[in-house]
């Protein structure tokens, strides 16, 4: 598989802008220079940061009662306020934690409404794991869909939006660190364990949350695909030009530029993962999921497990096939890759976030 990388020239990922290597001491230095690159060829230049990020209102209830007629959780309505020079937005989230663990982890999630199609918040059953989980809906942030004059976008640039500015993927990911950030001063949470997931093009936005907002210790991709997990270079399924063509304001202008040439594109999905480490990342893929491509997906944790590595830490672990070809092998069917930093795992069917997907999720922040 290191094979099919060098096949793809993908753009140098543990080399300095300057040309020196990359070393365990100056990592933080290669990851500035990653992120600076993610935003002035993919996701847009970081909005403003607010001046004060505040509850402005929260209402709770018991829920979940169980036989022995005790709640099971407790369900939490939150307005959030950020406070900018020039104004004020607010956004609601949903907390749900489970009432009998005292400092749970925490995963932050985010989907086009909170149940649904692509749903925020999980099945039945995964707060009772004893995970807390903060849902966002995208379309209390900013609509999804052109142009930048709705919600926090009026806030944040009341002159307009330019076309380097940051695309709604980072607006979001940008939101669902300010949740974080809130839920965490509380101290009624597990900061080991403070996750971010979504799916699809939400899983996007966690992956971009994850990169740009280190307080989160779990990054969670499902079915994330072009602009998310999944390697462009060599991507079947769906391609820059589709991506831009129908969602152009996910991103910024300049990664519309390389539609046609991404070979070009001087940054590729591996700089993305890579700015998690040395952090955990978890990439779910579906095996009949072509427009996304799952074994692109898994040859983005290959490709940016070096920066796990050069911290002493394990990346991403895949084992040897069996028989007379040398060399590691993709996933099989059903099959999850989870011995270090970096996990991956393959499920059988397509594009979505079924029980297995929450029940890996689980499994992942909850892992010794």
């Amino acid at each position: 598989m290191e094979q099919i990388l060098k096949y793809l020239r993908l753009p140098e990922l543990m080399t300095h802008a300057d040309g020196e290597a990359v070393t365990k001491e100056s990592w933080q230095r290669r990851r500035g220079e990653i992120l600076y690159d993610l935003q002035r060829y993919a996701y847009g230049f970081l909005p403003p940061e607010p001046l004060t990020v505040r509850e402005k209102a929260r209402v709770g209830y018991d829920s979940g009662w169980g036989m022995d007629g005790k709640p099971h959780t407790r369900v939490e309505l939150i307005e959030l306020e950020l406070i900018y020079p020039n104004g004020i937005y607010t956004f609601p989230f949903k907390l749900i934690r489970p009432v009998d663990v005292d400092t749970p982890p925490l995963l932050v999630t985010i989907g086009m409404s909170l149940e649904g199609i692509f749903a925020a918040l999980p099945p039945e059953g995964f707060v009772q794991k004893g995970i807390a989980v903060a849902a966002l809906a995208t379309n209390d942030i900013t609509a999804d869909a052109w142009p930048f004059d709705d919600g926090i976008c009026q806030v944040l640039w009341p002159e307009g939006h330019s076309g380097a500015d940051a695309g709604k993927l980072l607006i979001w990911g940008r939101c669902m660190g300010y949740v974080m950030q809130d839920l965490l001063a509380t101290g009624k949470f597990d900061e080991k364990r403070v996750g971010c997931a979504g799916c699809s093009r939400f899983g996007k936005t966690a992956m971009v949350a994850g990169a740009f907002e280190e307080g989160f210790t779990h990054v969670v991709s499902v079915c994330s695909g072009c602009g998310g997990a999944s390697l462009l270079r060599g991507k079947i399924g769906e391609t820059v030009a589709d991506i831009t063509g129908n969602y152009g304001y996910w991103f910024n202008e300049s990664f519309k530029s390389y539609g046609e040439d991404v070979d070009s594109l001087p940054v590729d999905a591996h700089f993305l993962a890579a700015a998690i480490a040395p952090r955990k990342l978890l990439v779910c893929s579906a095996y009949e999921d072509f427009w996304c491509d799952p074994f692109h997906e898994q040859l983005t944790c290959i490709a940016a497990s070096p920066a796990w590595e050069i911290q002493g830490r394990r990346g991403f672990v895949y084992p040897e096939p069996k028989g007379q070809n040398p060399g590691p092998r993709y996933a099989k069917i059903n099959e999850k890759f989870c011995e270090g930093d970096v996990w991956y795992s393959l499920r059988e069917g397509g594009h979505g976030m079924p029980q297995a997907d929450w029940d890996t999720i689980a499994e992942f922040l909850l892992e010794d």
